[in-house]
């Protein structure tokens, strides 16, 4: 894959973040995580349930607010309260868990709609471009079919198809494979190496070690909303540091 540039299109300091709940409990699920990400690098964020890699990623694209710390995206603060937040969700693609396609609506209407509510494109090219995107996923024979006439898998190539519709500059994906059936994730992961091939910056929260021993310029370790151990594929494998590193990676390798 191309090499990332060293100056980073992302920078996180000291972000924390807490949920409180209706009783008043709170939980602290970001405790002062600091992070960069460089233009063209892949960075893999891993860990236990409840570490916090999911919060951490959305607070990339300020879908969850930050208590306190910083966040810069491509030069721009965007926890700043007068950050553009549209314009930063338009640069900044995401493909979740569970897909969020507009039920409703065609896998070529799920591409064309942001990109004519978003960027104002006309519907000839917004219809265009979606064709091109859902090609490049593979998947653009099912143009007309609703979600729920589609597979996971299918699902899934058309919510990347959407992001990337937006012409982002990072794509950040949360556990996009965790929702599909075995023999659904490697053609995924296979679309997901090929944008990375092709110099994409992406923030990846994913189990898939295989994958991110394959694809990562860089991973990070986290437990209990913090950052126990950064480091390149090679290292967090073969040789890490922090005994909590070495015993997650026993259980699930």
């Amino acid at each position: 894959m191309p090499p990332s540039d060293p100056k980073p299109i992302i920078i996180a300091e000291s972000v924390r973040k807490t949920y409180r709940s209706n009783d008043g409990r709170s939980h602290l699920a970001l405790g002062g995580v600091s992070a960069e990400i460089g233009r063209g690098e892949v960075l893999v964020v891993f860990g236990p349930s409840g570490s916090g890699k999911s919060t951490f990623l959305r607070t990339l694209n300020a879908l969850e607010s930050i208590d306190s710390g910083r966040i810069v995206v491509d030069g721009v603060e965007i926890s700043d309260p007068g950050a553009d937040l549209n314009k930063l969700r338009s640069e900044v693609g995401m493909v979740f868990q569970l897909f969020n396609l507009f039920q409703h609506r065609t896998a070529l209407d799920n591409v064309v709609l942001p990109q004519i509510v978003v960027h104002r494109r006309s519907k000839s090219e917004a219809v265009r471009r979606a064709h091109d995107l859902l090609g490049k996923v593979g998947i653009d024979d099912r143009a007309g079919h609703y979600p729920s006439q589609l597979s996971g898998g299918q699902q899934q190539r058309v919510a990347i198809a959407r992001a990337l519709a937006m012409d982002p500059k990072v794509m950040l994906f949360d556990e996009p494979t965790s929702a599909l059936d075995p023999e659904t994730v490697t053609g995924i992961l296979d679309l997901m190496t090929e944008l990375a091939a092709e110099g994409m910056t992406m923030a990846v929260v994913t189990h898939e070690m295989g994958f991110a021993r394959e694809i990562a310029n860089r991973m990070l370790f986290m437990d209990s909303g913090l950052i126990v151990e950064e480091g390149s594929p090679q290292q967090i494998f073969q040789m890490p540091r922090q005994e909590r590193t070495k015993e997650f990676l026993k259980q699930i390798l």
